[in-house]
């Protein structure tokens, strides 16, 4: 028998509702992150629910970024 393992759906959306106003986060970019990150940023400013702004940057070979809710 072979175990199967669950996989998680990552929530780009319910991850950028979470932030404070002012609140900066950071993080790793892997894969497509940025990619959901950005068209979740697009949504809820499209929507009027909220403002972000992101920031890319590397640092000893790894790609990072982080994300603001400016409002």
């Amino acid at each position: 028998m072979k175990v199967s393992q669950i996989k998680t759906i990552k929530s780009y959306i319910g991850t950028l509702r979470e932030f404070k106003v002012g609140e900066t986060k950071y993080y790793k970019l892997v894969n497509t992150d940025y990619t959901g990150f950005y068209m979740a940023r697009k949504r809820l400013q499209d929507n009027k629910i909220a403002q972000f702004s992101f920031d890319r940057y590397e640092e000893g070979g790894e790609r990072y970024f982080a994300i603001t809710r400016e409002e």
